[in-house]
């Protein structure tokens, strides 16, 4: 008679939107992690045909794979929520839909993290190519060569402990997508946690540029690096940053070179939608914890409690 087996520490979640074929390869994927892993849900962001059949004939019937569908998009931040959600185990390893892991001990280094130190909220991996290649200094969270700790990880790949994150109250679905991470983190540390990045813990991410759209992220990034400001610094630093962090659109927008008639106007405009939403939910963090994030800056190298990297 088959024994059933310990829970296993690990729940993935992958978020995912019309990336079939980038989806099944992360789902291959997993095999470099068997053992730690005890359910895998996929958050289909509205995808036009559906990805539970794909997976079906590419996996059969897993019975720890489930599909959690929107019928109307609603982004990555809720997705990422809706996971959390469904987990029972004590870490989630999130994924987008083009990452990949690497033959290797990545996740298991990871874990070993937060298993052995309860002050680390996430691990951040380092970016690589499909053959393990890390990708350069400033694609990575950290220029760090030794484990460091770090202000954010990079939403591609990240380990993060469960109970952490729905203590915080979760990714800001206001954001949807881009900074939302760097939003996380912030709360995160103000609750008194960390986050490490390992070098050394490579997953490949094979950037997919379906739904890539500039000017879609040109506009995410000017509003939510604003939002983020007015939901979570004290009201000093969140009012005297709103007008610079705002004019940061004028250099982006010459750097990526596109046109975008009327763009700045709608970035506002959105901003001054969300003002009643942001007046809800603001809380600001310690002055304390701000020194903190920009001593973090520096990337200082990351001890374990026993004392070694």
């Amino acid at each position: 008679m088959t024994q059933p087996h310990a829970p296993r520490p690990l729940t993935v979640g992958i978020c995912t939107r019309d990336r079939h074929a980038s989806l099944l390869r992360c789902v291959r994927s997993l095999r470099h992690a068997e053992g730690l892993i005890e359910r895998v849900f996929v958050a289909d962001d509205a995808s036009a045909a559906p990805v539970e059949p794909a997976l079906g004939a590419e996996l059969g019937d897993d019975a720890r794979l489930t599909v959690l569908r929107a019928e109307a998009p609603i982004g990555p931040t809720a997705g990422r929520n809706r996971i959390c959600r469904q987990a029972a185990t004590p870490f989630i390893l999130y994924l987008d839909d083009d990452a990949a892991l690497l033959p290797g001990n990545a996740v298991r280094d990871a874990l070993a993290v937060l298993q052995a130190d309860p002050s680390v909220a996430a691990v951040a991996f380092a970016q690589a190519d499909q053959e393990g290649r890390l990708y350069p200094p400033g694609a990575q969270p950290s220029p760090a060569t030794e484990p460091a700790l770090v202000r954010t990880f990079i939403g591609f790949a990240h380990l993060i402990r469960a109970d952490a994150l729905r203590a915080a109250g979760g990714y800001r679905e206001i954001l949807q997508i881009m900074g939302e991470e760097r939003e996380l983190t912030l709360r995160l540390l103000d609750a008194g946690y960390r986050v490490v990045y390992l070098p050394d813990a490579a997953v490949a991410h094979l950037a997919d540029p379906s739904g890539r759209d500039p000017k879609r992220f040109l506009h995410l990034t000017v509003r939510n690096d604003a939002l983020s400001g007015l939901l979570n610094e004290p009201l000093p630093v969140a009012l005297g940053m709103l007008v610079p962090r705002l004019l940061r659109y004028f250099p982006m927008r010459r750097h990526w070179g596109g046109e975008d008639p009327g763009g700045f106007r709608r970035i506002v405009r959105a901003l001054a939608d969300a003002a009643p939403r942001v007046r809800r939910e603001r809380r600001a963090v310690r002055w304390s914890t701000l020194r903190t994030w920009m001593e973090l800056a520096e990337s200082p190298p990351y001890r374990s409690p026993e004392g070694g990297p």
